[in-house]
């Protein structure tokens, strides 16, 4: 009897060690903020080198959409967990799918073909910017706030900076390029407030299949007039990988970081992905495709990060005044 009732105890430990190292991976706020972080600043990197390599647009967009969509789908059937969807899901879904995921597609890819990836990565960082403009209109009872005016105004600062086309290059066509991205930007931004809206009201699951799917048949569907089919048998093997990894993890493996990051960091926390992405992927286009280090560059980058971090300053001020009110609040 008792030569068997010590093993099972030494067991039952290391399964409690074993459950709490586990716990405290699972429960690390920067582990998913470094993931999102890196995943969606390697996109514009990833993005502008397809388009180097000659793939059009209209390519890219089928492939890595419908990627994407086949990921989360055949991720969620693995685990058992594949939604019902009511009508009223659906049309959410299809709102989020076209705001958050379609036209910005459209537009960022679109703007890469006349700007450099670094110089994209910074207006693509003005995301949280627009969102938090967006919910103003969009979330009820979320109205813009007077403290959020300064980070506004410095991120918009930004984006007119990248504006600047550089000696050498045709100011239409690099000034088309900063409008386009911007605009995707935008719609991101608008995208984002629509998905805070119906978040609370719907399944997220059953809004994030549905936004995937929308996503993936609207471009497949733009794809056709513009003979993006056509460049399907002629895609060389290194930008087929690309648009893989396009799909897997700037899609869907920071979509899964950011609502991990979500559930387990404050607010104030979880946006601290946003101030990162503008930064790292400029680094990106200036590691990974030798883009040069400007003045406009670097002066951008500043400016769309300390916008962003300003903006939500009062949601970090209200996040401290409510864990000071825990700490105070006695428990009876």
């Amino acid at each position: 009897m008792f030569g068997h009732e010590a093993p099972i105890v030494g067991r039952r430990r290391a399964g409690r060690a074993g459950g709490a190292r586990w716990h405290g991976v699972t429960h690390n706020p920067w582990i998913p903020i470094a993931i999102a972080s890196l995943a969606w600043g390697s996109a514009p990197a990833a993005t502008k080198a397809v388009l180097l390599n000659g793939v059009s647009p209209f390519t890219i967009f089928p492939l890595k959409q419908a990627g994407g969509a086949l990921m989360v789908i055949a991720a969620l059937a693995l685990v058992g967990r594949l939604p019902r969807i009511d009508p009223a899901t659906f049309k959410a879904g299809v709102v989020i799918g076209i705001f958050n995921m379609t036209v910005p597609t459209i537009l960022f890819t679109l703007g890469f073909e006349t700007i450099p990836a670094s110089i994209g990565a910074v207006i693509v960082g003005i995301i949280p910017l627009t969102t938090i403009l967006f919910t103003h209109w969009v979330v009820p009872g979320e109205r813009f706030r007077a403290g959020r005016l300064p980070g506004l105004l410095m991120g918009m600062f930004g984006v007119a900076i990248m504006g600047w086309a550089p000696v050498g290059q045709p100011s239409s066509r690099w000034i088309l390029g900063v409008v386009l991205t911007t605009l995707g930007a935008a719609c991101a931004g608008l995208g984002g407030a629509f998905t805070r809206r119906f978040a609370v009201r719907y399944q997220n699951r059953s809004l994030i299949v549905v936004q995937f799917l929308t996503a993936a048949a609207l471009l497949s569907l733009i794809s056709i007039p513009f003979d993006g089919y056509a460049g399907y048998l002629t895609i060389d093997a290194a930008s087929l990988w690309l648009i893989i990894y396009m799909a897997a993890v700037p899609t869907v493996i920071s979509f899964a970081a950011f609502m991990w990051a979500s559930r387990i960091a404050t607010a104030a926390r979880a946006a601290l992905i946003g101030y990162l992405v503008p930064g790292l992927g400029a680094m990106g286009g200036v590691v990974l495709l030798s883009e040069p280090v400007t003045l406009q560059l670097i002066v951008g980058v500043v400016a769309v990060a300390v916008g962003v971090v300003f903006s939500d300053r009062p949601d970090r001020e209200d996040d401290r005044q409510r864990r000071a009110a825990a700490r105070t609040t006695p428990r009876y």
